[in-house]
């Protein structure tokens, strides 16, 4: 009977696995029905022994193989002792003395490793130990090719151990996985380790080249050991999800102390380093033992108690650690895996490292300062040679990044001769990597990216901030090197200036500008890193130790208040050389540096040479100045314990330094606005400074009131429609609106301020927007590439000041909005098929509805509500029927549907987030949920299963879906019927076609309503009896697996919630599955599954409850798993 099924079996293989063109499909479809018969195989033991033992076909033998392991899974518990044991030396024999298939032989090593791990759940690990004596007898007695296999036994041991998250489900709780990993643990894994490092010490006594044998073999070994050493030994109090980010991001290699008489051995860190001494220059090889090395240094945990063990330690590591690096050349390959250890060691052994004696951490400085400029060498000539593979650019931001704890570390403290010295040859290399020759060694045929203009700043970001770091240790040296490499450039930038004005430049002098843009903006770019730190999300402060230099400076009268206050003045007369220069605060006298560069930047525009001016350059000065306005121009005094006199005597509060300062920082956007506007990088970076600035009330109620500010905004009322670039004009109206909040107190006089300085800005808008509406001919013009300019940059122009609305001037800025707002339904209409207008407008409601509506009364909330509605069912009337997926694509018109989800998102969150402190006299007759919803009535016909397709949009609907069910589930409950069907269509749909984060949404979304229905008691209204047959199909997707492992969790507590409110709905489910089940075992153990998954349960939607059946579920799923099928 047996011979039959395997030569059955054997000729669906060869039809399978047979070219399409010599069969036809109705015999691949048959030969596959085969073998899925085959794979339903009950008790298949004895007929796959025959398939392996009589069957040379490696098709059929892996799914004898594959049918093994579900079957085990599935019977585990039915199975004799002596049928276990005797399976399991039967394929042990079987593998050791057979040349299979590679794909085979691994497929039946899991076998045997899901066999030995089960087991040990039950013997405590005996039948393990005895299958690694009779590996480690294999490994160290057996011909080559069996030392091989026997590794590979341990390794699909330890990968089976490893991971209890991920492991191969055997029919087990997550518990139980756990807790046979940490069984393993305790037992057998350091047995492991003890014989793969044995076995390691014996190889490297002899010295390289190595045999192939003994290489594969080597190869083998080490894969093992660092299997071991990046273990994921967690402990057990830590929940599941957090175990499982731990077991996939190993950091640390945290043992207990039963590991000591290895690890502790004085002779185990010299052997491992011996090991990678031996096999460095054999890449096969040196990548693992380089990996063990790395583990090493971040030992920690129970086996170093104390701070004298740990120093030990360390001593003993960078023993061996320095006695390498100061032998080799460091190469590409190794690079990163150096530079880790260098990482780790910090990271893991900082305070110890302070502890080392004087000559060891002189030593440990010294070699982390060669190896960071070597690194540093070799990133500029992987930059140059445009590698694809950046071994030492990834190794040098680590090195940078190990810096920053020492820097941390002993800021608190000082920084001592030495640490200084090694912070100047770290921050010298680095600047000298970055100029040109002579100066420094760049490059200039450096590929550039031209899609990507601020490509530095941004590509460069975290190791600039290190170097600002390094700079800030050493400020009289980083300073003074910076101000002069500064002059210097701008000097001969200056002369450039002069030459063209005389001529055209020939090659030589193009290459050589070129040069001097790249060199002015990298130390530009170094300048603002030192003396400014990023400060997102926090207040920028001028860093302490800036001040304290600042202080030091002033007090060894190396620097006074009058040759600075000279220093600032002097920019009023361009190119003024003032006088006791030297004497200046070398922060002030940078940024004169760089007020000179944009003096001179205007001149070469003024002399009709901005063709020949860098953009880049003019970016990054942007870019400085915005970091140094937010930090030095008119500091908060009480911020600090320390002031500078010089600073806060030139920068601070009614001073005129700050004065002047405000007037040309304006001057220069005002500059570029009018010089640069072919140059929207330039002008996102100038705008960014402007509405930075003003942003900050100590320094915009000084803005605001300036003549350059009148002229600022008298410069942009002036130029022509379609100058700027949208997001400038956006930028621009933003920042003028937040300018003006800082006039906003209780004095009404002042108040009249704000109000007569917003008429300033917004009744011309107004006034141009009535110019072009209100023409009679409109509806024949609106087509002219004028006018639509002008609506374009109107458009920009009101979301820029809806962006820029606070809570002091939201109501006097939507004053002035909703009369326009109420017209754009009917613009909508006419440009509807003008795709930039559509999405501007739209934009324009997300923005006010985002940023003034919680801000509004009741009277003018209901406007925006009114004009929001009106422009949705306008654009919803105009678009019917359009979206098909061709034209779709083409227009992305997606994104309009995306800005009215963000539109109704945004007004829902009324009815969460209402900060109006004003009353008025109108009634409450519509709240946010209900526009929401009317909203999505009118857009929901639109969102077709092809456009939910689109990941971003799919998102948005389903999150705004969630959002009004959590908030309002009675509203969601009390939809016109055809609305709610239709809804939970969409909810099915994000149930069965999308991925996890749409599931998890759709269950989201089934629980709220479904605990709403059973806490209320609402199970037979007509809205109940909608979500019934969720039930069903949430149960039959988790039951099939259609449902991942990330969601079950919610799947569980979704089907608890359902189960409340349909209870005689479940139990006709369950027995209609039993009653599917032929055969009579698999009945029972289903019977007896449900039966404990709802055992001590009660149905009564509370939280203890729920919490105990998603944990009765967890047991019964991994009990189902295998012996039950739902198609």
């Amino acid at each position: 009977m047996n011979d039959n099924i395997i030569s059955e079996l054997e000729k669906a293989a060869e039809i399978i696995m047979a070219p399409p063109n010599v069969i036809s499909n109705e015999q691949r479809r048959l030969a596959e029905s085969i073998f899925l018969d085959f794979r339903k195989s009950k008790s298949p033991y004895g007929l796959c022994r025959d398939i392996l033992e009589k069957s040379q076909n490696p098709y059929v033998l892996f799914e004898a193989a594959e049918v093994l392991k579900v079957a085990i899974i599935r019977e585990w518990s039915f199975l004799f002792e002596n049928d276990k044991t005797s399976l399991r030396q039967y394929l042990f024999e079987y593998i050791t003395t057979r040349n299979l298939p590679p794909f085979v032989r691994d497929r039946l090593l899991q076998v045997i490793a899901i066999m030995v791990k089960r087991a040990s759940i039950d013997d405590g690990g005996r039948e393990r130990a005895n299958i690694l004596k009779q590996v480690e007898s294999l490994i160290v007695n057996a011909e080559p090719a069996k030392k091989i296999l026997g590794c590979n036994i341990i390794s699909n041991l330890m990968q089976e151990y490893a991971s209890t998250v991920k492991s191969t489900d055997v029919g087990l709780t997550w518990e139980v996985h756990f807790k046979a990993k940490k069984q393993f643990e305790a037992t057998d894994l350091k047995r492991i380790f003890q014989f793969c490092i044995y076995l390691l010490s014996e190889v490297v006594k002899n010295d390289p080249p190595y045999s192939d044998t003994l290489l594969e073999l080597s190869r083998h070994l080490l894969k093992i050991t660092e299997g071991v050493l990046t273990w994921a030994y967690v402990s057990s109090i830590l929940p599941k999800k957090i175990v499982g980010i731990y077991e996939s991001i190993y950091e640390a290699l945290k043992l207990n102390d039963s590991w000591s008489e290895i690890v502790l051995n004085p002779d185990f860190l010299p052997l491992m380093f011996q090991i990678y001494w031996k096999v460095r220059d054999i890449d096969q090889l040196a990548h693992h033992s380089l990996i063990c090395l790395v583990q090493l240094a971040s030992l920690s945990g129970g086996i170093l108690p104390n701070d004298e063990i740990r120093l030990k330690y360390l001593h003993s590591y960078l023993v061996s650690f320095f006695n390498l690096i100061s032998n080799v050349t460091i190469k590409n390959k190794e690079a990163l895996g150096l530079s880790n250890i260098v990482k780790k060691l910090i990271t893991f052994f900082l305070p110890c490292i302070f502890q080392l004696p004087d000559g060891m951490k002189d030593t440990l400085l010294d070699e982390f300062t060669r190896i960071t400029c070597h690194l540093c060498d070799g990133a500029v000539m992987e930059e140059i040679e445009n590698e694809e593979d950046r071994y030492f650019t990834d190794a040098f931001d680590n090195m940078l990044e190990a810096w920053t704890g020492l820097i941390q570390d002993l800021s608190h403290s000082h920084y001592d001769d030495k640490f200084q010295d090694c912070a100047k040859q770290v921050f010298n290399k680095y600047v000298q990597c970055h100029l040109a020759p002579p100066d420094g060694c760049r490059r200039s045929n450096v590929d550039v990216d031209d899609d990507n203009e601020d490509n530095d700043r941004v590509r460069y970001k975290d190791q600039l901030q290190v170097i600002g770091m390094f700079g800030r240790v050493v400020p009289g040296h980083s300073l003074q090197l910076l101000y002069k490499l500064l002059e210097d450039r701008i000097t001969k930038f200056s002369y450039h200036i002069l030459s063209m004005q005389k001529g055209a430049m020939n090659l030589n002098q193009h290459a050589g500008l070129t040069d001097l843009f790249e060199d002015i903006h990298w130390v530009t770019l170094i300048s603002g890193h030192v003396i400014c730190m990023d400060s997102d999300g926090e207040t920028p402060m001028i860093p302490s130790a800036i001040m304290k230099y600042s202080i030091d400076q002033h007090r060894g009268q190396q620097s006074t208040l009058q040759a600075s206050m000279a220093a600032i003045e002097a920019l009023e007369t361009k190119f003024s050389q003032p006088e006791n220069l030297e004497q200046c605060d070398h922060v002030i006298r940078i940024l004169f540096d760089v007020m000179n560069l944009c003096a001179l930047e205007d001149y070469a525009a003024s002399a009709k040479l901005k063709h020949l001016m860098s953009p880049e350059v003019g970016s990054t000065a942007m870019w400085f100045l915005k970091r140094w306005c937010l930090s030095y121009l008119l500091p908060v005094e009480n911020y600090y314990e320390e002031l500078s006199p010089t600073l806060i005597g030139c920068l601070g509060k009614d001073t005129q330094g700050a004065r002047l300062v405000v007037s040309y920082v304006l001057s220069k956007i005002q500059s570029n606005l009018f010089h640069f506007q072919s140059e929207p990088i330039l002008l996102r970076d100038t705008v960014e400074l402007f509405c930075d600035i003003v942003c900050v009330k100590q320094k915009s109620s000084h803005i605001v009131r300036t003549e350059s500010m009148r002229n600022l905004i008298k410069l942009f009322g002036s130029l022509e429609p379609g100058s700027l670039p949208p997001n400038i004009i956006r930028g621009l109206c933003k920042g003028f609106v937040l300018a003006g909040v800082a006039l906003d107190t209780r004095n009404d006089s002042i108040h009249n301020a704000m109000n007569e300085y917003y008429d300033l800005i917004l009744t011309p808008l107004q006034q141009r927007f009535k110019a072009v509406w209100g023409q009679e001919n409109f509806t024949r013009i609106y087509q002219e590439e004028r006018i639509q300019k002008i609506v374009i940059d109107l458009l920009e122009a009101f979301i820029g000041i809806a962006k820029g609305s606070l809570m002091p001037s939201s109501t006097t800025l939507f004053h002035f909005l909703a009369p326009i707002l109420s017209e754009l339904p009917a613009l909508i209409t006419v440009y509807h098929n003008y795709q930039v207008i559509v999405q501007l407008v739209l934009e324009l409601f997300g923005q006010c509805a985002k940023y003034m509506l919680c801000y509004l009364t009741p009277f003018d909330s209901k406007r925006l509500y009114e004009s929001s509605l009106a422009t949705v069912q306008a654009y919803a009337k105009c678009n019917q029927g359009r979206f098909t997926t061709e034209t779709f694509a083409e227009e992305s018109s997606f994104q309009d549907l995306a800005l009215i989800l963000d539109l109704l998102t945004f007004i829902l969150s009324k009815d969460c987030v209402d900060l109006c402190t004003e009353t008025d006299n109108e009634e409450i007759s519509v709240v946010a949920s209900d526009v929401s919803l009317f909203g999505l009535n009118f857009i929901m016909p639109l969102m077709t299963r092809d456009l939910l397709n689109y990941p971003s949009l799919c998102a948005q609907y389903y999150r705004l879906l969630v959002l009004i069910n959590d908030i309002y589930p009675e509203k969601i409950c009390n939809l016109p019927p055809e609305l709610l069907n239709t809804l939970l269509r969409s909810i099915e749909l994000g149930l069965t076609n999308f991925g996890s984060d749409i599931v998890q949404a759709s269950l989201d979304f089934i629980q709220a309503m479904a605990t709403y229905i059973c806490t209320k008691k609402l199970v037979q209204q007509p809205y109940a009896q909608a979500i019934r047959p969720f039930l069903k199909l949430v149960i039959d997707l988790t039951l099939s697996h259609q449902i991942n492992n990330d969601t079950v969790c919610s799947a569980s507590t979704c089907i608890y919630a359902l189960m409340c409110c349909f209870q005689d709905d479940y139990k006709m489910l369950v027995q209609s599955l039993i009653q599917m089940q032929s055969d009579p075992t698999t009945a029972d153990r289903l019977t007896a599954a449900f039966n404990n998954l709802v055992l001590n349960v009660d149905m009564s939607g509370n939280r203890l409850p729920k919490l105990k059946f998603r944990d009765n579920f967890d047991k019964f799923l991994a009990n189902v798993h295998g012996f039950l099928l739902v198609k």
